[in-house]
């Protein structure tokens, strides 16, 4: 087992870092350190604890790594580890196991026809949102539909192979200025939709454009071959109203709520 000892920089709580020889042969610890989503969860661990109250504190001092998993880049992309953790007034040892992916973003791309732009209403039936469908191997699902997932790349401009395939396929580049932040202001950068194991917090974002009806019959129906990381995408559109039934992807749900709560305090 390889190891070292990391100091928080706030509260100067020690932590050990193991990880097997059989990991760090190919990953070393300084390059495990150095993984943005485990610096993050260590600052936050590292606020949280400077912060928090005694009858909320807790105890972190070990982390043991146990699976890596890295792009074709060579760069790791996930990272599962088991933290040793213990609730201190009640000496209590708390569930430990986290899976690291980092943050990402969410798209809810918006078409209307001029119709739709005159009536400028939340739910209605001239407006559509812009899909992909994929296979999705985790949940396991062969014809995933959601919207469009990615990242904000370092101009700000919302990246990834979700937005390559938008872009190719449709010609719509989604511009940050035109962006609309729908993740509420107050807390984390994002919101978790499984934080009971995996630390990734999803921010959301809403995108308006306004089209013709010929342009909406073009984008019908488009299939795209992209294989680049295992993955074939398909575009789909579907009335905003009737969203809530065609997915079962909880991004899509909480985008459609924000959207509806964003529409309504601009009125």
């Amino acid at each position: 087992m390889d190891a070292t000892t990391l100091t928080l920089r706030l509260c100067k709580a020690q932590i050990r870092l193991e990880c097997p020889l059989s990991l760090t042969r190919t990953t070393p610890l300084e390059t495990i350190q150095k993984f943005p989503p485990l610096v993050q969860w260590l600052d936050t661990l590292d606020t949280q604890t400077l912060n928090a109250n005694t009858k909320d504190r807790i105890a972190v001092d070990k982390i043991t790594i146990q699976s890596i998993d890295e792009f074709r880049s060579g760069k790791i992309g996930f990272l599962k580890f088991k933290v040793s953790a213990t609730h201190t007034q009640e000496n209590k040892q708390l569930p430990g196991t986290v899976f690291l992916r980092g943050g990402s973003v969410a798209m809810l791309i918006i078409l209307r026809t001029s119709v739709g732009e005159q009536r400028k209403l939340s739910f209605e039936d001239h407006s559509f949102v812009l899909l992909t469908e994929q296979p999705r191997m985790a949940a396991p699902m062969f014809n995933m539909v959601e919207i469009p997932a990615g990242m904000l790349d370092g101009k700000g401009e919302f990246a990834g192979t979700a937005a390559r395939e938008i872009h190719e396929e449709t010609g719509l580049v989604i511009d940050s200025s035109e962006l609309v932040d729908l993740t509420p202001l107050d807390g984390p950068q994002g919101l978790f939709p499984s934080v009971g194991a995996c630390d990734e917090r999803v921010h959301f974002f809403a995108c308006e454009k306004t089209v013709t009806d010929e342009q909406l019959d073009q984008l019908r129906g488009k299939l795209s071959g992209l294989r680049d990381d295992g993955e074939l995408i398909t575009l789909r559109l579907v009335r905003m109203c009737d969203l809530w039934q065609q997915t079962h992807d909880m991004k899509a749900t909480t985008a459609m709520y924000l959207w509806d709560r964003w529409v309504h305090k601009q009125c």
